[in-house]
């Protein structure tokens, strides 16, 4: 009988560790952690870990699986990862971003979470240069991908619509949901007096505050400007509370602060900056509600991790927010500020609807898994 021939696979992993990472860094993390091991089992694969400089946070690797770390400063994917599948040909590579180097194997795979640069109303999003660049790799992953993972049915529909992409050629794999094993699970952490002091104090809150949250980029595809805006409707009912903008500054930060600042609600409106994992936490547990009108996404990973901490969601109504927030959210038109001012008000006044919603947000979440991503994952690759 013949030994079935070792197949040579290469992952991208530049963005498996991060520092201050955001959506496709923190897919990469999650995949890749229930990935390996996965690949670790297949003892007719020879893998290797590309990655840019050496990851503290890898975990300890199966026989078959090595990091090789290529150091250069600029262009890593297009010209330093190029030449590596050029000098050192692999059977299959794997890219859990859009971006492929310009010399790839014949069985490529890659993942495209998204396409809001060719949204109508997103042209302001993104600057000229990130738009050219987003447009062009794009299009040159559609081409030359062997297979292309999409993250919900809203974006393979979105790519069959507007790169006329071969159906046949896209795999939906839905992202997982957070851990909440162990000391993830809110219900047996206790916060130290002092850390949780600190905490407040470093995000400008106090313990009484009653908080709708925002967790994202604080751009303009994130729709902020309408949320602060919705929310300024909501406080002439309920003068109390405070909405809370988590996380970095992005494009468009500027309109932001300037509704912020027309609508006077300097003292209402706490805006972060970049917060950690377990400031996250902490504010998913502390607030009330959990607002995510965006204007577009490929997936909605923050609608889970709400979902995760029962809290009561409102989101948009279109793009794959529905498909992934089910019935468990109150979807509400992302154009329209009274849909959302009055989804603020039913998500705090109705106790029977937002018990509804942390029932229906339970059976959700229980449908994403970073395992079962892993699974899919795996399969493609082996196709």
């Amino acid at each position: 009988m013949n030994k079935k021939s070792v197949l040579k696979l290469g992952i991208d992993a530049s963005r498996y560790s991060v520092h201050e990472p955001t959506g496709v860094e923190w897919y990469s993390y999650y995949l890749l952690n229930d990935l390996i091991p996965v690949l670790g089992r297949d003892h007719n694969m020879e893998v290797t870990l590309y990655s840019q400089k050496a990851n503290p946070y890898v975990p300890e690797l199966p026989f078959n699986v090595k990091e090789k770390v290529i150091a250069t400063p600029r262009l890593w994917t297009m010209v330093r990862l190029s030449l590596e599948m050029l000098f050192r040909p692999i059977d299959e590579l794997f890219i859990p971003s859009h971006i492929l180097p310009l010399w790839l194997p014949k069985k490529t795979v890659v993942t495209i979470h998204d396409i809001a640069f060719k949204m109508t109303g997103m042209e302001k999003v993104y600057d000229l240069k990130n738009s050219l660049l987003l447009r062009w790799s794009t299009w040159r992953a559609v081409q030359k991908a062997y297979r292309i993972i999409v993250p919900s049915e809203s974006v393979k529909e979105d790519l069959i619509r507007i790169y006329n992409c071969n159906p046949e050629k896209i795999r939906v794999v839905y992202h997982g949901g957070p851990d909440m094993t162990g000391e993830n699970n809110p219900l047996f952490r206790k916060w130290p007096v002092d850390q949780k002091t600190q905490m407040l104090n470093r995000l400008g809150l106090s313990d009484k505050d009653l908080i709708v949250l925002f967790v994202g980029r604080l751009e303009k595809k994130k729709n902020l400007a309408n949320l602060v805006a919705g929310f300024a409707r909501f406080l002439k009912e309920y003068p109390d509370w405070k909405l809370v903008l988590a996380g970095k500054n992005g494009l468009g930060y500027e309109e932001i602060l300037a509704k912020i600042t027309e609508l006077g609600l300097e003292k209402s409106v706490v805006m972060t900056g970049y917060i950690s994992e377990n400031e996250k936490k902490f504010l998913l547990e502390k607030c009330r509600v959990f607002a995510f009108p965006s204007r577009y996404e490929g997936f909605g990973l923050p609608i889970l991790e709400a979902f995760a901490y029962r809290r009561p969601v409102l989101t948009s109504k279109i793009s794959s927010m529905p498909e992934i927030a089910g019935k468990a959210a109150f979807l509400a038109d992302p154009d329209k500020v009274e849909e959302i001012g009055v989804g603020l008000k039913r998500l705090v006044a109705d106790g029977v609807y937002i018990s509804k919603l942390i029932s229906e947000g339970e059976k959700q979440l229980a449908k994403f898994s970073w395992e079962k991503a892993a699974r899919e994952t795996f399969n493609i690759l082996t196709e």
